[in-house]
């Protein structure tokens, strides 16, 4: 071997030779594998959102059942019951 073959010189006329089959496979792989990326990166935005949505759940139900009385009975519950007694005094009043 001389040493001229044992140097490396590139320059831009530098020519590089690669069988059309390793060039079409890693065309092939790149595309797979970016594919692939966009495919896991959207899974993943999917079960982020989904976990957000089942924290807001969660959330609204703590609320809920914070605001839950103690005896069982909702503000609307103590707010209907007066109601109800109302009608049933002006019926009892007037004697029906």
């Amino acid at each position: 071997m001389s040493k001229q073959e044992d140097s490396l010189s590139v320059n831009e006329s530098t020519g590089i030779t690669i069988p059309l089959r390793n060039l079409l496979a890693i065309i092939f792989g790149v595309a797979v594998a970016v594919v692939g990326y966009f495919e896991i990166d959207e899974r993943i935005m999917m079960l982020e959102h989904e976990l957000n949505q089942a924290q807001q759940y969660i959330e609204a139900n703590t609320v809920w059942i914070d605001e839950w009385e103690s005896d069982g009975i909702l503000p609307l519950d103590v707010e209907q019951n007066m109601r109800l007694n109302h009608i049933e005094w002006r019926i009892n009043k007037v004697g029906l």
